[in-house]
């Protein structure tokens, strides 16, 4: 599995989506997500570049490799690329032996930029969200960025939207991604050999939320299956990735490109 290329310049509205999997034995669920929620994410939130963050778990977390999901939406995902957002402590008094993080657990980070925000409903009230799909995809040859998007834009949302409990859609599009090795690197820890490459993440990818707490992956396959669809689907790089996320907390102004 290869490793991700030197760090390109970024700007632009953007996201930092980070999932992550407890890798000690010394380290319980309880004490990581108390880690998030009272130091990690207050401390992102009071930076002059991320002022909101959203916290999820996945609703099947004993099949997912990675069962927690944060996301930081950015008016400008430059800023992660400062002085004061690589400032941000990896060590905490609320870890065990004080971390650091990288230690304790495994991080994959990936930054992605904002290419699209679709509002069918209007903006969407505080607490309404309850429940997210994700979905990665990168398409093959055979398919162009164009007709990924217009197929997106013109037929695959609308579909989804006709589902009773959909509320809207953010998409992306991969910037960058780094391991939890490069997050060390980045923080002036020694490598681990226990810190492997990843497999390099989709190219696109959306959050497409909801208000019910249990969609129904029926209800979705039906309201969005068409020949343009099956087209897409059948020329993909790599399979599609999936995961159903349910919303644990929001944090700082609880924003979300609103």
């Amino acid at each position: 599995m290869a490793a991700p290329a030197p760090t390109p310049k970024m700007s632009g509205q953007g996201m930092l989506y980070v999932v992550s999997k407890i890798a000690s034995k010394d380290l319980g669920e309880a004490q990581y997500i108390k880690w998030y929620e009272e130091d990690h994410i207050v401390e992102i939130v009071e930076t002059s570049g991320i002022k909101s963050a959203l916290r999820y778990k996945n609703v099947d977390p004993s099949s997912a490799d990675k069962p927690y999901m944060v996301t930081y939406p950015m008016e400008d995902i430059g800023f992660t690329q400062g002085e004061e957002f690589k400032n941000i402590k990896v060590h905490s008094d609320l870890l065990p032996g004080g971390g650091p993080i990288y230690d304790l657990v495994d991080i994959d980070v990936r930054y992605y930029g904002l290419i699209q925000k679709y509002d069918p409903n209007g903006p969407t009230k505080e607490g309404k969200v309850k429940t997210v799909m994700t979905a990665g995809l990168t398409p093959n040859d055979n398919i162009s960025d164009q007709e990924f998007d217009d197929w997106y834009r013109t037929e695959h949302l609308p579909a989804l939207a006709t589902v009773p409990s959909y509320l809207r859609t953010t998409r992306y599009k991969l910037l960058y991604y780094r391991t939890n090795t490069q997050s060390r690197t980045l923080k002036g820890l020694p490598a681990r050999a226990a810190d492997l490459a990843v497999k390099e993440p989709p190219k696109f990818f959306a959050i497409h939320e909801f208000d019910i707490d249990d969609i129904k992956m029926d209800t979705l396959n039906k309201a969005g299956r068409s020949e343009w669809t099956n087209r897409i689907l059948a020329n993909l790089r790599d399979p599609l990735e999936v995961g159903m996320w349910s919303l644990e907390g929001s944090f700082g102004e609880k924003k979300f490109f609103q």
